[in-house]
């Protein structure tokens, strides 16, 4: 798997696994991907998941369709909050499934985090830099995904999908597992003073996520959300920290990269019904 040690928090850090899918490519991580009834993959260029912005956004819907139907998953269950930068976390009833499968007029609102137990209730989260969390639980067969900017980051987002699977379903934090989607990297997600005025203000120790690299103040936040589950009680071994970056790797979309019309790349999860993995 090529592991390393991330420097603060001992999580993993690891190439992600990668699956040829018609002109695209699929990402999964190693070590989530043991899981027989744990469904995931992030997406690369060129599908554009996104239908309200950024290249061939016409075609995102159908991309979402062909992708379930790859997966297994019925596209008429998949379940998407509307990403507003926020830290809240949701637990997804059967109500809400479906919400967001034709884009974000009809996602779940005001949240950025959702978990679910419903078997075959794949979740989408988008970005064009920010991180993408999942966690998952093998023992009660639920799991968690978060879009956590860097205001979700300083909010806590990480730690909140946690302390949500615990409250919702009775989760052991010990039995987590968890990945970080690819992000901006360490060294070149660049922020202004103001960002780590409002971190320190929110974070233990913040200025251990702060660095300066050729003259430029840089956020590392993949240090930051895995330490967030860390802190929440997740075993270091078992975060798994995607070691791609988005800004340098030209598989992924970036908004900082590219500007406010880039797409978005997804992670796509969900857990599978007891039958389908046996």
């Amino acid at each position: 798997m090529n592991d390393i040690r991330a420097p603060v928090t001992g999580a993993v850090h690891a190439r992600l696994d990668v699956e040829p899918f018609e002109d695209t490519a699929l990402l999964r991580f190693p070590r989530l991907g043991r899981f027989d009834r744990l469904i995931h993959v992030i997406t690369t260029r060129p599908w554009n998941m996104a239908p309200h912005r950024g290249p061939h956004r016409e075609l995102a819907i159908l991309r979402r369709q062909r992708l379930c139907a790859h997966l297994g998953v019925p596209f008429e269950r998949l379940t998407a909050p509307d990403q507003i930068h926020s830290p809240h976390v949701v637990r997804v009833d059967e109500a809400d499934v479906g919400a967001g499968r034709f884009g974000r007029d009809s996602a779940i609102r005001f949240v950025d985090g959702l978990v679910c137990d419903l078997p075959d209730t794949p979740l989408l989260q988008l970005s064009g830099d920010c991180p993408l969390i999942l966690v998952h639980d093998p023992v009660r067969h639920a799991l968690g995904t978060a879009h956590a900017s860097w205001r979700g980051t300083v909010a806590g987002a990480a730690g909140l999908l946690v302390r949500r699977l615990t409250a919702e379903f009775g989760s052991r934090p010990a039995d987590l597992w968890a990945g970080i989607a690819p992000c901006a990297g360490a060294e070149r997600y660049e922020v202004g003073a103001e960002v780590r005025r409002v971190a320190l203000a929110m974070l233990p120790d913040a200025d251990r996520f702060f660095a300066t690299y050729a003259g430029k103040l840089c956020f590392d936040l993949k240090s930051a959300n895995a330490d967030a589950l860390l802190t929440a009680g997740v075993p270091a071994a078992q975060i798994e920290v995607a070691a791609e970056c988005t800004l340098s790797d030209a598989r992924f979309f970036s908004h900082r990269r590219e500007g406010p019309d880039a797409g978005r790349f997804a992670l796509v999860a969900a857990v599978r019904a007891a039958h389908a993995s046996a």
